[in-house]
């Protein structure tokens, strides 16, 4: 009798698990997978919250659905949305951030940063841009030769060749960042340009405010002086009284050594970078005389001088902004004994000196117009 009854009880409790389950679950097709969210500042209490969300349609193939609606809490602004689409909107697929320029600037992007990384759905991989303009204004523009937004806001941020100095930037990098006292937040910056997306340099941050926005060549000097091995084509242009020159690396691989006067009193670094590539281009009077040595190796010290030259405009420019994309702090901190905090990198940041020495191998032309 009370073996009966234990099975009895059993499956009872089955069917009673059975039904609440198939109580919670959610049909696919009354599901909202947003693959893009962008946030674009109206004023100090609202938001534009505009989300992108993939659908399949027999017969047409996929298209995305852009809601938008104004808000001052994320997820308020996503139930809102859910209203508007008669769809549960989940953020597993969540790929891309964006965040517009002005927001960046005077809006909360810590606690919208923080609010999706603490969710446990949304990956820390989860790409993050800045947009010049309005976000909403991107997400619904049309792309005839893009098969849809939301693969080619992915694809654009992601790394390659031609973007190597983009940092693509993720929620965890943000975080990271945020949280770290050597290191201050660095973001792409994209713009839309009639048809299309590009990206047109990086935000400097600190903490949760964006401060400037610097060009596509100080971004790389950033990746170099930060380890990176491979960056993407350089575009320089050597500037002398009596002319101009343009020319363009390719196939760049780079090498750098810090070494640290360990002063916090009178920080000192001795950088010393080492970049080899192709001369792909060449635009200048020197065309016709680059086929010896001696006029190479001319070329390669003036882009030297030039980049020496440009390293330290960066350094200075952060320096000014009181900021410290690249980590520089961190060559002090590790000799450091105690706790490193954000007023000693401020401290070491203003008062560093830094001497700069750059030596560029070309170890191939290609078109020299």
């Amino acid at each position: 009798m009370y073996r009966k009854l234990l099975i009895i009880i059993s499956i009872a409790i089955s069917l009673l698990v059975g039904c609440s389950s198939s109580e919670l679950i959610v049909p696919l097709e009354e599901l909202g997978m947003a693959s893009i969210l962008a946030f674009d500042y109206i004023d100090e209490d609202t938001t534009k919250l505009s989300v992108a969300v993939p659908q399949f349609m027999p017969g047409i193939g996929q298209k995305t659905d852009i809601y938008d609606v104004n808000t001052d809490l994320v997820s308020e602004g996503l139930l809102h949305i859910e209203r508007q689409s008669d769809k549960k909107v989940i953020l597993n697929q969540l790929q891309v951030v964006l965040i517009n320029e002005e927001f960046a600037q005077n809006g909360d992007v810590q606690s919208v940063i923080e609010y999706l990384y603490r969710k446990s759905e949304v990956g820390g991989k989860v790409l993050v841009a800045i947009v010049k303009g309005y976000g909403e204004e991107m997400l619904k523009s049309d792309y005839p030769d893009k098969p849809s937004i939301n693969i080619y806001l992915n694809d654009l941020l992601q790394p390659n060749i031609n973007t190597a100095f983009n940092p693509n930037t993720n929620l965890h990098d943000f975080i990271y960042t945020l949280t770290n006292p050597v290191y201050d937040s660095i973001i792409p910056v994209l713009e839309k340009k009639d048809s299309k997306v590009e990206i047109e340099g990086v935000a400097l941050f600190k903490n949760k405010t964006m401060l400037e926005i610097i060009k596509p060549n100080d971004a790389l000097i950033i990746q170099a002086l930060q380890g990176k091995k491979e960056l993407s084509p350089l575009i320089l242009e050597l500037k002398h009284k009596e002319n101009k020159e343009k020319i363009l690396l390719d196939l760049i691989q780079s090498k750098v050594k810090i070494k640290s006067n360990k002063d916090l009193k009178s920080p000192k670094l001795d950088i010393y970078l080492k970049i080899k590539g192709t001369l792909s281009e060449y635009k200048g009077k020197r065309r016709n005389n680059l086929n010896t040595h001696e006029k190479l190796s001319q070329l390669e010290h003036d882009i030297n001088k030039q980049l020496e030259q440009e390293i330290q405009q960066l350094i200075e420019k952060t320096q000014r902004l009181e900021i410290d994309p690249i980590g520089l702090s961190e060559n002090f901190r590790m000799y450091y004994k105690g706790k490193w905090n954000d007023q000693l990198t401020n401290s070491v940041v203003s008062k560093l000196q830094v001497d700069i020495r750059v030596e560029t191998s070309i170890i191939s032309t290609g078109i020299l117009e």
